[in-house]
């Protein structure tokens, strides 16, 4: 992971934040931040009390550039509230565009892990469930530590579908894990 090298205090000092919407602007910048005087006027009429870090990132997520280096909206937010930079922030709802303090935590890799939505390549429809054609069952399986756990092998899909629910319970799973991601209300 690349170092941070901003501190949440340098954030506070940049942006004002809404955290109840996920917003970030930017702040008025001092002349001295700047090469010439000219420069800082540019800046401060082109965006500052502007939104900042709105830049749509190709895999869903917000970013911008500070001083030229790239950071993800979500990051910068919770780094602003939890006054530390998180390991991993985990969108709760699935909607990576969401920002909402309500939505964003702090996790480990392997509850991030536990909070993912269903992959696209599924076909089972149900996360953790896949047809073994060789056997000509259905298989529940659920991924721990980014480790692959079998669970067991069912002639019916609802069984393994209930196999596969109450290996997330046992495991501690959120209640979102494998979820279609919610769209964002405006």
């Amino acid at each position: 992971m690349t170092k941070l090298n901003l501190t949440t205090e340098e954030l506070h000092h940049l942006f004002d934040v809404d955290f109840d919407d996920g917003i970030l602007l930017w702040k008025r910048r001092n002349a001295d931040m700047f090469a010439t005087n000219r420069s800082a006027t540019i800046w401060n009429i082109r965006f500052a009390g502007k939104s900042a870090l709105e830049s749509p990132h190709p895999d869903g997520y917000q970013h911008g550039s500070i001083f030229g280096k790239l950071y993800l909206k979500h990051r910068v937010l919770l780094a602003m509230k939890l006054g530390y930079w998180p390991e991993y922030v985990d969108h709760i709802n699935g909607n990576r565009a969401d920002n909402r303090l309500c939505n964003l935590r702090s996790v480990t890799k392997s509850e991030n892990g536990r909070n993912s939505a269903k992959p696209v390549t599924n076909t089972s429809g149900h996360i953790g469930v896949s047809w073994n054609k060789r056997d000509k069952r259905w298989t529940a399986y659920i991924t721990l530590n980014q480790k692959r756990k079998a669970l067991g092998n069912f002639t019916l899909l609802q069984d393994a579908i209930e196999c596969r629910e109450k290996g997330e319970l046992a495991y501690q799973f959120h209640q979102n894990h494998g979820r279609s991601p919610c769209k964002m209300s405006v």
